[in-house]
């Protein structure tokens, strides 16, 4: 699995390395007494290049200049100043002993008083408008981004014989990282330059993509543009929080800093004929949330960053990064005020947590550069969405562009390596590796033109079906990214009764994203069901707990998706649905008469309303990943009765809205609503039944104590609300403190009501069928369910405990009052978090 993590971060990217690269870092200690000596500054000799030593003695430095860095000076007042050599172009590691000076100073009381770096905070605080980049009325810049992954310690994980064999050539452009000391091979590189585009009044951002490339990826196939420019990765600290993979680190500049940090003044300098202040915080006792460590240069006179260097403090509970550097310089313009100039940011990446040569890690980097400044660009931004557009020949930017656009220039070995990427490619494992890959990702075994899966389909067992097999097949990239067609066949060996499906998909444009949709099958279907795939019919849930109440169901359909903008979409579609009843969901009239079936010829309308949001654009398929801003969801269903036979007519408008919002420090919230109603006489089937959940599988989309059918409204409202505390209380209790668990709680509210000529409990209601056993309306009373959980275990699994509150009794057989089914559940999940 090694072997095949880091062939995979080989294979589908290239590489480079920063040979002319200087790397110091080391820790500072007391000659005498071995201890660490914080806040010693460091720097390169005669040059304004350095770093002062963390609370602990640690610094690290780097930087492209070669020309004078050639000695490495420490100094700290009442210490001997100490020099060393270091080897430009190379990785150094210089560990600095202090001894006292022989004339120390006499002894001083010190008292703690921080009041002078409240002043400075405060005044931070107050030129925090004119001084934050992103608050100038308007603004066009552009960018250059340079990002980059490697694999860590290669050399001493990597030693099967078939690897050094075929991959060995790639040890030649190993480097170390000067942040860990650990060595690495660099395995992708992406460099893009945008022009990004801002107004404060609207607040709106866009930016285009003018060039782009990544190692080892077809310029006619590349999907990752939208990724490798810089809204979505922008850190600003004058903002109370930095997010950082759906984690908050609090900025040490923000109102309430002082609540997070320890602020020690080193010193006040000359930059730039300016004075500066250099101010180190640390954080205090106590913090049990991510939290940074680090250095910053305030401007004496305008009181605006200079420069910040924060490191991730471990232990914040954090999953899955080992160490997080952001450092971030800033320029004064013209105009008094000041800018982006340099944003850099490191991530190491691993498994372990912990300091092993024995595991491999990926370390991520990513340097962006300012240029081309405009605060007179007033052109108003389209839609105002936040879009990312990509210029059509972004990827196909020759050398000599690249070469006049970058803010220096590449090293002969640094653009060797892009041809690298056809060597690997070469080799045979490759394909071998990326082919299982692929595969678990993707769903589909991938040959060529077609495609064979999902593999979690192909085998389930259910209580109609009982065992059930199924195949599917598509056509892959491989023949065509405008068009695909999807086939399957799936028979049970318990109802003994073959079914399958047919569907078409066109794209007429990837971005913005118009797609048509053919579609035809007949397969079951679990009616009231949630979201999740953990509880749909595969292999996991039926080890899990298998869906009850099955039903055959045939749909024809046309589905079309619309992009307007990035934060308006339409759909549309057209689908004649058939359902049909069994012994698991009956279909039974008043009299006694079964009904074989119940047939929908529906028109289906939905606008989807967002902001800011990120997205995930495949070859056929468009993921919604995050936004800072509630999603609304606007839609009206229908159907056209006296088509067919046994066709019902109704209209059913309904709004919906979900909501991803952090609470720093205490978390994040998701909530979701969903309310509407239903005009118009229906058989059960088609009324809004509540999604329960028949396994011990967390869906967040669910009922987890209610059961399938269970409830039924035709005009109601739900509320489904988790909160997630990221370890704020369990990191404080020291003998938990290192299991690094975090507490969830959830609620889950529904309330409807139904109107008689609906009501399939007595037939005097009128209703057009009787309802299945258990099936009963909630009467205008809530239902409700909490939920408390403890998550992070393991870094990936999370226990649920859930209470039903309300609806504690339901009506039985005989009409009287017996305890529900599941007044208290257990459900176990999964989840992959920061």
């Amino acid at each position: 699995m090694r072997k095949c993590f880091a062939i995979l971060c080989m294979l589908l990217f290239g590489v480079t390395a920063f040979a002319q690269t200087t790397k110091v870092r080391g820790v500072v200690t007391d000659a005498e007494s071995g201890e660490p000596v914080p806040f010693a500054g460091i720097f390169f000799k005669d040059t304004s290049i350095g770093v002062t030593a963390d609370i602990d003695g640690r610094y690290n430095l780097e930087t492209r200049d070669i020309s004078s860095v050639g000695t490495l000076v420490c100094q700290l007042l009442g210490y001997d100043t100490v020099e060393a050599e270091v080897k430009p172009g190379a990785f150094n590691e210089v560990n600095f002993r202090l001894k006292l000076t022989e004339n120390q100073l006499p002894g001083a009381f010190v008292k703690a008083d921080n009041r002078r770096i409240k002043r400075l905070l405060a005044n931070i605080d107050a030129h925090r408008d004119r001084n934050d980049p992103d608050r100038h009325p308007s603004y066009r810049c552009k960018v250059y981004n340079k990002m980059e992954l490697d694999i860590t310690r290669p050399r001493e994980v990597l030693t099967n014989k078939r690897f050094v064999r075929d991959f060995g050539f790639v040890f030649d452009y190993m480097d170390t990282s000067v942040v860990s000391g650990v060595s690495y091979l660099p395995a992708m590189i992406s460099e893009s330059l945008v022009e990004r585009r801002h107004t404060s009044d609207p607040l709106a951002d866009d930016e285009t993509v003018l060039a782009n490339r990544v190692s080892g990826i077809n310029p006619d196939a590349n999907l990752l543009s939208q990724f490798t420019g810089t809204m979505h990765m922008k850190v600003n600290f004058y903002r109370p929080f930095i997010n950082s993979f759906n984690v908050e680190f609090p900025s040490p500049i923000q109102t309430g800093g002082l609540l997070f940090y320890n602020y020690f003044i080193i010193d006040s300098l000359q930059m730039d004929g300016r004075k500066t202040y250099l101010v180190r915080y640390h954080p205090k006792n106590g913090i049990s949330t991510p939290a940074l460590d680090g250095e910053m240069h305030i401007d004496a006179e305008d009181f605006a960053l200079r420069s910040i260097k924060a490191k991730m403090v471990h232990g914040g509970n954090v999953n899955w990064v080992r160490d997080m550097v952001y450092e971030t310089e800033y320029q004064r313009m013209p105009d008094s005020t000041w800018f982006y100039r340099q944003d850099k940011f490191y991530a190491d990446f691993s498994i372990s947590l912990g300091d092993s040569s024995k595991v491999m890690s990926m370390i991520g980097t990513r340097q962006m550069n300012y240029s081309d400044i405009d605060f007179s660009a007033q052109e108003a931004i389209a839609a105002a969405d936040g879009k990312v557009k990509v210029h059509p020949e972004a990827t196909y930017r020759d050398e000599a562009y690249w070469a006049g656009v970058r803010p220096y220039e590449l090293t002969d070995k640094e653009r060797a390596i892009y041809k690298m990427v056809d060597q690997i490619q070469d080799v045979p494992i490759y394909k071998s590796v990326y082919d299982v890959i692929y595969t678990l990702i993707n769903g589909y075994w991938d040959r060529g033109p077609v495609g064979f899966g999902p593999y979690m389909q192909l085998f389930s067992v259910n209580n109609l079906e009982g065992t059930r097999v199924r195949l599917g097949v598509h056509t892959s990239k491989n023949l065509s990214t405008d068009f695909r067609w999807t086939g399957f066949l799936a028979y049970g060996f318990g109802d003994r009764q073959l079914k399958g499906g047919l569907s078409y998909e066109r794209i007429f444009s990837h971005e913005p994203q118009r797609k048509l949709t053919v579609d035809a099958f007949y397969d079951v279907y679990q009616l009231g069901r949630g979201l999740s795939n953990m509880t749909a019919g595969n292999i996991l849930s039926s080890v899990w707990g298998q869906a009850s109440k099955l039903s055959p169901m045939s749909n024809v359909s046309v589905y079309y998706t619309h992009e307007f903008s990035m934060n308006f979409n339409l759909d549309a579609s057209v689908a004649l649905k058939r359902h049909f009843g069994n012994i698991f969901v009956p279909m039974v009239g008043w009299d006694g008469t079964v009904v074989p079936s119940v047939a929908a010829n529906e028109l289906f309308l939905q606008a989807r309303f967002s902001r800011e949001e990120t997205v995930n654009r495949g070859f056929f398929t468009k993921t919604y990943v995050h936004s800072d801003y509630p999603i609304w969801y606007l839609s009206l269903r229908g159907s056209v009765p006296g088509l067919r036979e046994g066709d019902i007519g109704y209209i059913k408008p309904q709004l919906e809205m979900e909501w991803k919002f952090r609470i720093p420090p205490v978390g994040m919230s998701q909530v979701h609503l969903n309310t509407g109603t239903i005009v118009g006489q229906v058989p059960w089937m088609f009324l809004q039944m509540y999604p329960g959940n028949a396994t011990n599988m967390l869906d967040k989309s669910a009922f987890s104590c209610m059961e399938f059918f269970e409830f039924a409204s035709d005009s109601w409202a739900t509320l489904m609300w988790y909160h997630s505390f990221n370890g704020f209380f369990l990191g404080k209790i020291p003998l938990l403190r290192h299991l690094q668990l975090r507490e969830e709680l959830s609620a889950k509210v529904a309330y409807g009501t139904l109107r008689d000529k609906n009501n399939g409990t007595a037939p005097e209601y009128g209703a057009l069928m009787r309802f299945p056993e258990q099936m009963h309306p909630l009467d205008g009373v809530p239902y409700v369910e909490l939920g408390a959980g403890v998550s992070n275990i393991m870094r990936l699994f999370r226990v649920d405990f859930i209470w039903r509150v309300t609806h504690r009794e339901v009506q039985g057989p005989d009409g009287g009052m017996i305890p529900a089914r599941r007044l208290f559940t257990v459900n176990l999940g999964m989840e992959f978090r920061f």
